[in-house]
């Protein structure tokens, strides 16, 4: 995880101009502890926010580390579903999460170092961001909603949501629904992340896409 020393204090300690790391993070003082831990701890924030798209809507709920995002995801299996199996989506899921979103921007001001968008997934028991249901597939999945025949595609994708990212596909719900069948990761699932998916997460840390 990279966090940049100037953007964390200009967004989180309101500093401005020169920069002393000293007085900005360790209080005038040497300090005991090392910087990146004293830079996480001034950038880890929890997000969440609703999201409203013609008749659905969702709140959306992350923890964002500068450019790092981690979402807490509880599973709650049906009955049947073995622990082997639940072990291998959770392999699975996660390492197409992992691929799907990070390393395809960086965020950065002038004079601020840059850094690339991390995304992680945190399979919990307890305090989750989001809870999701996994049935025995195949079915339609939700946000909420997963089955055991999803693929790491359909993951990344539903991840997304969690986020703040709505639906790309053509909805008769939805008829004025825009942008469509523009063949990214949130109309099809497909390995395509435009960089106005991003363009929230640089907003919350006051920077850019670069």
């Amino acid at each position: 995880m990279t966090v940049s020393l100037r953007g964390s204090a200009r967004r989180f300690e309101n500093k401005t101009g020169g920069l002393s790391v000293r007085n900005v993070f360790f209080g005038g003082g040497g300090g005991s502890r090392r910087l990146h831990e004293r830079l996480e701890k001034s950038a880890r924030h929890e997000i969440s926010f609703d999201v409203a798209e013609c008749i659905y809507g969702w709140t959306a709920r992350y923890e964002q580390t500068w450019s790092h995002v981690r979402i807490r995801i509880q599973l709650n299996p049906d009955p049947g579903i073995s622990a082997e199996t639940m072990a291998t989506l959770r392999e699975t899921w996660a390492t197409a999460i992992r691929n799907r979103w990070s390393n395809r921007f960086a965020i950065g001001r002038p004079g601020e170092s840059s850094c690339m968008l991390t995304f992680d997934v945190d399979w919990v028991a307890s305090n989750p961001h989001h809870v999701v249901q996994v049935r025995v597939g195949p079915g339609r999945s939700n946000m909420t909603l997963w089955d055991t025949m999803d693929t790491g595609d359909v993951a990344a994708h539903e991840f997304g949501h969690m986020h703040g990212n709505p639906d790309e596909y053509i909805d008769a719900a939805c008829p004025l629904r825009n942008p469509v069948n523009n063949g990214t990761v949130m109309d099809n699932n497909s390995d395509t992340v435009p960089q106005r998916l991003m363009e929230r997460l640089a907003a919350n840390v006051g920077s850019s896409i670069v």
